[in-house]
């Protein structure tokens, strides 16, 4: 394997990081102070130039690599600070001027992709033998596919945001014509109205019949909402998948994925059905009689070194700078700095990427002080999981650091890490355990939303249609009196539609591999292959350096669901250690 790319030595970088860490300590507090960053910010956003002038075809196609990662280097950071201060409550003017910018750097991105230097780019680029420059090529081809139309994208952008309102109210009034699912307030009188929360009037209603009418006209409120906005996104998306030539949108948008076909998506998702019989009317009452997993309080600090401790198997390094301030490493090669605040939950907060050769990374990791629950000390994992992913990447351009190969692919590392923090720190759940339940449940309702999706995406006739009655009955081992509310339940159908699939098949090939390789004296050459991944190998080939043989995306499906069944368990060979 290739040694790493040096950015600067741990010496070098010393006088540099004294006068570097005290402009992005402004940056970083800046949304917090009295004089607002964001007139600056749009100031240095409107002056930004796309390049416009093509390179001399003589130009070697690695150079051309470099000078145009130098070029739209800006652009990214900029975009990148813009989600970043979108984040934080701001003035309506403040709200304003980011929208200004957003719009500014999406036009310009458009016509930069139409441009004579871009067509140039892509003409050299396609030329290299280096898998490096392909990556590249790869995502600046696929942003280019995916630039919409103006008029488009302000059509789509509003249905999916009168959509995502439509599902985002929680609160729950109920008017009942009958004493039978009322509920009574310590023995007092029964309350006509309810106003509360969904989950709380579950839990509390003994009636399970009640509990279910309650539940199924509750989602029957978020179809009167979003019926016709959803309509309305499904006819613009087959519109354009049509006039791109496919049959319909989910044939489109999978054509790239390694799911590249609805029938692989399809046979995927009935794989991973599972009966759990835990209806969704009846999982607050489960939970509420299950036992949590027990692990000991402590503080969040405390839990992050603990986990830094296990980061050290792969030459990572995660050595105080203050209090808040923790600084990065990978084999004595500087990778950025995670910068800690305060907050109600565990949060990420991309301040900035990484980029090899270019600049560090820096990222806002928000925590609760003390982590006395199992939840709350997993998704601390998580998160510094994901932001070593983001940080460890090798790459020395920046979309191949921050965009997949494959959408269905791209979080493969993180949830691979995940698994490999959780088993080194966290308590096996029992089967019984209060988030072993939560977990099942949750997994099964992606499995089931995820074939809603494909079904809303797919045309009227296709022979590949879920049974969506058939679907929930297996999962769930109950009824959906009116199943057809399902689609307008959840807002990421209208945003990931026939992709949402990719977080349930991610998870479970992940799992695939973590299983296959973790008794493996050589946990860090795993890592290396799949986070760092410095000569820029695609999927197929890392898959195949990490199994030990070439696989195809039918034999991963069913790897998913029997690979370590007693009957038909493949061997687990280590074969990277040959390597």
């Amino acid at each position: 394997m290739q040694k790493y790319i040096s950015v600067l030595t741990a010496k070098q970088a010393k006088w540099f990081l004294s006068s570097f860490f005290i402009v992005i300590s402004w940056f970083n507090t800046a949304a917090h102070a009295a004089v607002s960053p964001i007139p600056l910010l749009v100031e240095q956003c409107l002056s930004y130039s796309f390049p416009t002038k093509p390179f001399d075809n003589s130009t070697e196609s690695d150079t051309q690599a470099v000078i145009l990662e130098r070029n739209l280097i800006g652009f990214f950071n900029l975009n990148d600070r813009i989600k970043y201060y979108r984040q934080f409550p701001l003035s309506y003017a403040d709200r304003e001027l980011l929208l200004q910018c957003q719009l500014y750097l999406a036009d310009g991105l458009a016509l930069f992709f139409n441009s004579a230097k871009f067509q140039s780019i892509q003409f050299g680029l396609a030329d290299s033998d280096d898998p490096r420059i392909k990556a590249l090529a790869l995502r600046l081809s696929r942003l280019a596919k995916n630039t919409n139309a103006p008029k488009y994208k302000a059509q789509l952008h509003t249905a999916q945001a009168a959509f995502k309102q439509g599902v985002s109210s929680q609160s729950l009034s109920l008017n009942f014509l009958n004493d039978q699912c009322q509920l009574n307030d310590n023995n007092e009188e029964s309350t006509v109205d309810f106003n509360g929360s969904l989950a709380s009037y579950l839990i509390k209603q003994p009636s399970q019949s009640c509990r279910q009418l309650v539940w199924q006209a509750y989602q029957t409120r978020a179809s009167s909402h979003n019926k016709a906005p959803l309509a309305r996104i499904v006819d613009l998306r087959q519109q354009r998948a049509r006039q791109a030539g496919f049959l319909d949108y989910s044939h489109q948008q999978l054509h790239e994925q390694w799911l590249s076909t609805p029938e692989l998506v399809a046979q995927f998702l009935n794989a991973q059905t599972q009966a759990i019989n835990i209806a969704p009317w009846n999982l607050g009452i489960a939970l509420s009689q299950a036992q949590p997993a027990k692990v000991k309080s402590i503080s969040s600090k405390l839990w992050l070194q603990k986990i830094a401790t296990e980061l050290e198997t792969f030459a990572i390094a995660i050595s105080p700078v203050n209090d808040n301030v923790y600084r990065v490493w990978l084999g004595g090669r500087l990778l950025g700095d995670i910068y800690l605040t305060e907050g109600k939950k565990i949060q990420i907060k991309p301040i900035r990427q990484l980029v090899v050769g270019q600049q560090f990374g820096q990222f806002e990791l928000m925590l609760k002080p003390e982590l006395n629950r199992y939840q709350q000390q997993s998704a601390l994992i998580d998160a510094v999981a994901s932001i070593i992913v983001q940080l460890a990447s090798g790459q020395k351009f920046y979309l191949p650091n921050t965009i997949g190969e494959t959408k269905d692919t791209a979080k493969i590392d993180t949830f691979w890490l995940q698994l490999y923090l959780k088993d080194q720190l966290m308590p096996a759940l029992k089967q019984d355990n209060r988030e072993a339940i939560l977990q099942q449940y949750a997994k099964q309702l992606q499995v089931f939303r995820a074939k809603v999706a494909l079904n809303s995406y797919l045309a009227d006739n296709s022979p590949i249609r879920f049974d969506l009655n058939q679907a929930f009955t297996q999962a769930f081992g109950a009824q959906w009196d009116q199943i057809e509310d399902a689609a307008y339940t959840f807002s990421a159908i209208v945003f990931e539609g026939p992709l949402y699939y990719q977080k349930s098949w991610q998870k479970a090939l992940a799992n695939y591999i973590y299983q296959s390789t973790k008794d493996c004296q050589n946990q860090k050459l795993v890592f290396d292959y799949l986070v760092v991944n410095e000569p820029a190998n695609d999927i197929a080939s890392i898959l195949q350096q990490l199994l030990g043989e070439p696989v195809t995306n039918d034999s991963l499906i069913k790897r998913t669901q029997h690979g370590f069944n007693p009957q038909d368990q493949h061997p687990r060979r280590c074969t990277i250690l040959r390597q």
